[in-house]
């Protein structure tokens, strides 16, 4: 698996030949970090993926829902064929998830926080 390398706000990388692309293990934690940032019908041709962040973060907090969503966005990530620990933390408008993944090269770990304007 290779994919384009995203920069620190998500964009992609341009200019460093081979350096521009991850592979392998590299490859499926930048794809589970960028679908658990989707936003729920923000893809145009596919509308039915990503999270509701707006109800899970805004009104409606309910951990067992959101911990389902992102469970079921890391298994359905390609290459991923488990989840060994996942954890999240909500907090007001602030969210941050802790998983660690088994894939097909090995497992994955990321930290990473999510959070909306008030």
């Amino acid at each position: 698996m290779i994919v384009r390398a995203l920069d620190e706000n998500g964009d992609f990388t341009f200019g460093k030949s081979k350096a521009d692309y991850l592979s392998n293990i590299d490859a499926i934690k930048q794809n589970i970090k960028t679908r658990l940032m989707e936003f729920l019908g923000d893809c145009f041709f596919n509308i039915t993926a990503g999270i509701d962040w707006f109800t899970f973060l805004g009104g409606s907090k309910n951990p067992t829902a959101l911990n389902l969503s992102i469970s079921s966005i890391i298994l359905n990530t390609m290459g991923v064929t488990g989840i060994r620990q996942l954890s999240i933390s909500l907090i007001n408008r602030n969210f941050s998830v802790n998983y660690d993944a088994d894939t097909i090269y090995s497992i994955t770990s990321d930290n990473f926080q999510i959070s909306l304007a008030a």
